[in-house]
């Protein structure tokens, strides 16, 4: 933690409790990830039991929130609530990159972070696969969203209004898989939207296998997607459809951190 918030403070004029409750809140505001009750004890070095009572009050009012089956706590939609006026596309970034690094590490492939910009989809963040043989872009790259797990993965969750802003009168081929007509296109996204993840089987790249999942901010707004990519040689069909819930699985953790309400 920051010095300023391990500094007790003598002067008359600051109450105790709320000062000790928001050392509570910037510790795990700095942790960037869930932490049980005696991690945050540890940290803030206050007793066990005052630690708990913080945070209870602290998840009435969802500046935090609890996981009881893991007895975790993270930041809730509230605490959020006072960032929002900095960059979104910054912020999911930050809360995202470690556990995209822990997907990487569970599932031995890459995992990418995107979002919508016009008929494209930006790659905000990666964790690289440490194989040999791997899929990769590059932070900042573009490719069209119509083709891609991430671009579908979030148009499917828009409202369906939108659909058309985000794919272009033509959808050339990038490989003999791509989907080139629209009526096709959003048949794609209503099935996409009807199992809960995307899927790209070699559409934008030949070879390539990507599964994406959509990020939600505290208002369900989708803002952004997860996804995996890999050699499709590595990944049966079956392989592929407990990949799907993983990549579901770490999105949602994404959004919950974000402040989506469980």
């Amino acid at each position: 933690m920051s010095d300023a918030s391990e500094k007790p403070s003598r002067d008359p004029y600051i109450v105790q409790p709320v000062y000790k409750a928001l050392k509570v809140l910037t510790c795990l505001a700095e942790a960037g990830r869930e932490l049980r009750l005696s991690e945050i004890v540890l940290l803030v070095k206050l007793p066990k039991s005052t630690v708990y009572k913080y945070l209870q009050t602290l998840c009435a009012v969802r500046y935090v929130m609890h996981d009881p089956q893991g007895d975790a706590y993270w930041l809730g939609s509230q605490a959020w609530s006072l960032g929002r006026t900095v960059d979104p596309s910054l912020r999911v970034r930050e809360i995202a990159q470690p556990l995209m690094n822990e997907l990487r590490d569970q599932l031995g492939e890459t995992v990418n972070l995107g979002v919508l910009y016009g008929h494209d989809v930006v790659y905000l963040e990666m964790a690289q696969s440490r194989q040999t043989i791997r899929m990769q872009a590059s932070i900042g790259a573009h490719d069209p969203a119509y083709c891609t797990a991430l671009g579908k993965a979030i148009m499917a969750f828009l409202n369906e209004s939108q659909w058309l802003q985000h794919v272009p009168s033509q959808l050339p081929a990038r490989t003999p898989k791509t989907i080139t007509t629209h009526t096709r296109m959003l048949e794609e996204l209503k099935l996409t939207r009807e199992r809960g993840y995307a899927l790209d089987r070699g559409e934008n790249e030949e070879g390539a296998l990507c599964i994406g999942a959509p990020i939600r901010d505290q208002d369900s707004k989708v803002i952004a997607a997860l996804s995996i990519s890999a050699p499709a040689y590595r990944i049966d069909r079956e392989h592929e459809r407990t990949l799907a819930c993983l990549v579901v699985e770490f999105a949602n953790k994404v959004s919950r951190r974000l402040g989506l309400p469980i």
